[in-house]
Order: structure tokens, then C-alpha cells, then sequence
């Protein structure tokens, strides 16, 4: 019984100690901002299409111009993770829209568009 307490407060311990803070948020978005990668900034748009599909946008969310629709979905998976304690998460996927919303085609465009195309709505997000 000593022993199940011991590793219960352990755990909880270990769970407070790898809490995520605003400030690792700030460093996720500044490094993502910053660091351009391929792998992680598609599978960022993959994931912020996801969190917004999830939320059953209308059409009127789907209407809005290229720049607004990747806004509001980099903003519904933030408000998610931010929601979960995912700070680095959140705070990663600001700063890769940050760096990529002024071009025409990055991975992060590639990731949101090939979700979309899952779901029959490619034409949302195109080269």
C-alpha cells in the first residue's frame, strides 16, 4: 500500500514538472516562426484542418479568403490546444502561419490542402 502511494505521488510530481508554460508557447512560436521545416510545418497544417473541420464550419467560414481561412483555423486548434495545456503546440502553430501566410504554396499550405481534399473540399486551398 506504501508503495502505490509512493508511485501516485511520484506521477503527480512528474506531471506537474512537464506542465507546458506561456513562455514555452512564446518559444514554440518564435523558433517555428523562425525555422523553417518541412515535415513539422505540414503536419502543423494537417492538424490545424482537422481542429476546424471538427468544429462543422458553415458555409459561410468556408467562403472566406485564403488568408482569413487559414487564420481561423490556426486560431480553432488554438483555442483547443491552449484548452488541452498543448502551449507548445499552440504556440508552434501561430508562428508557422505567421512565417507562411504572405506565400502562395508551403508545406504548411500542402498539409491543410490534403486534409481538405480527404473531406471533398480541395478547392478551399489551392497553389
Amino acid at each position: 500500500m506504501i508503495c502505490f502511494f509512493a508511485l501516485n505521488a511520484g506521477q503527480e510530481t512528474n506531471a506537474q514538472e512537464t506542465k507546458q508554460t506561456m513562455a514555452d508557447a512564446a518559444q514554440a512560436m518564435d523558433v517555428c516562426r523562425k525555422v523553417p521545416k518541412a515535415d513539422r510545418d505540414e503536419m502543423v497544417g494537417e492538424q490545424v484542418t482537422r481542429a476546424w473541420l471538427a468544429t462543422a464550419p458553415g458555409a459561410a467560414a468556408e467562403k472566406q479568403d485564403k488568408s482569413n481561412l487559414l487564420r481561423s483555423m490556426v486560431d480553432t486548434y488554438s483555442k483547443a490546444m491552449q484548452k488541452d495545456g498543448q502551449l507548445i503546440a499552440m504556440g508552434c502553430s501561430q508562428g508557422v502561419l505567421d512565417r507562411v501566410q504572405n506565400l502562395n504554396w508551403s508545406p504548411f499550405h500542402s498539409g491543410v490542402n490534403s486534409v481538405l481534399r480527404v473531406n471533398g473540399m480541395g478547392d478551399l486551398i489551392k497553389p
